[in-house]
């Protein structure tokens, strides 16, 4: 990678921290702050805060937002209230936190830790009144390529260690996500490593990124967004660039003025997988019990 394209790692968050409970959504929301999607994982880190809309009717698609901070710093509530206006969709929200890079494996560890939260919200769907087949996916920043990451590698349930905590939970349930979008993000890390380059992965078939980032972006400069963007085109993946304006991490006018449409984006994507038929919920419902049922009794 030459120098003029090197990636400058960025430990700032979107925002700072608000010190509220609750993010103020444009619309009434029900709150459910501090959901361990590890049970016994780590408490702070492992954890996620869901907010679906006040006495909407379900089951919800669902956006996993996960914030960005150069991998080892940000937090999921301040990068929500940076984009409480995503709130005007007709989906939940959830905004996921995960651990940072300082242990074994950091990104693998990261990336699974974004694959248990997909599987967390599949399989606590009724729960939360969430529709386990409309899991979508929002990253910024490294956050962005983290999602990346597990958008383009769902056939695998998760990529590190089988006796890490996160990946012994919730397996009966895929963590592929049909639906991605970004913004300023990374395609690769500063280090060029190739297990985390987001091009190395791309397949027909894997899910389309929609894509949002600055012309002027000072910390990952847009050239990346472009060889992402016609590296998927390749590859016969869908890949739609935005090309804004601002700072990697950009101002709240910026952020309002294209929220509008990522919603639209979210709901029209979701309004497009169809859903599940009434056999198939209940072959899920019973591990599959019920089609072997019908396999001998129903010559």
């Amino acid at each position: 990678m030459g120098t003029a394209k090197m990636l400058v790692l960025c430990a700032l968050i979107s925002c700072p921290m608000t010190g509220t409970s609750q993010t103020i959504m444009p619309t009434p929301h029900t709150f459910h702050n501090n959901v361990a999607y590890v049970t016994g994982g780590n408490a702070a880190r492992q954890s996620m805060d869901i907010y679906t809309p006040t006495g909407a009717s379900g089951p919800l698609p669902v956006v996993l937002l996960v914030h960005g901070g150069g991998w080892n710093s940000g937090a999921a509530e301040p990068f929500l209230d940076t984009w409480a206006s995503l709130g005007q969709g007709s989906f939940a929200i959830a905004a996921m936190n995960y651990r940072y890079n300082n242990v074994v494996e950091p990104l693998i560890t990261q990336v699974d830790d974004v694959k248990a939260a997909i599987r967390f919200l599949k399989a606590n769907a009724s729960t939360y009144n969430l529709n386990a087949s409309k899991v979508g996916l929002m990253g910024q920043s490294a956050g962005g390529h983290l999602a990346g990451m597990a958008a383009l590698t769902g056939n695998q349930i998760f990529l590190g260690s089988a006796s890490d905590l996160a990946n012994t939970q919730n397996l009966g349930f895929s963590s592929q996500s049909p639906v991605i979008v970004t913004w300023a993000m990374p395609p690769e890390t500063p280090s060029g490593n190739a297990t985390f380059v987001l091009s190395n992965y791309l397949n027909s078939g894997d899910p389309s990124f929609r894509m949002f980032h600055s012309t002027t972006d000072e910390t990952v400069n847009i050239s990346f967004a472009r060889g992402f963007r016609d590296a998927a085109t390749t590859a016969g993946v869908g890949a739609t660039l935005t090309e804004i304006s601002g700072p990697h991490f950009s101002d709240n006018s910026t952020r309002n003025a294209n929220a509008p449409a990522i919603v639209t984006y979210f709901d029209n994507q979701f309004a497009a997988i169809p859903e599940p038929s009434t056999v198939a919920l209940l072959v899920v419902a019973l591990g599959g019990g019920l089609l072997a049922y019908r396999k001998s009794n129903c010559r």
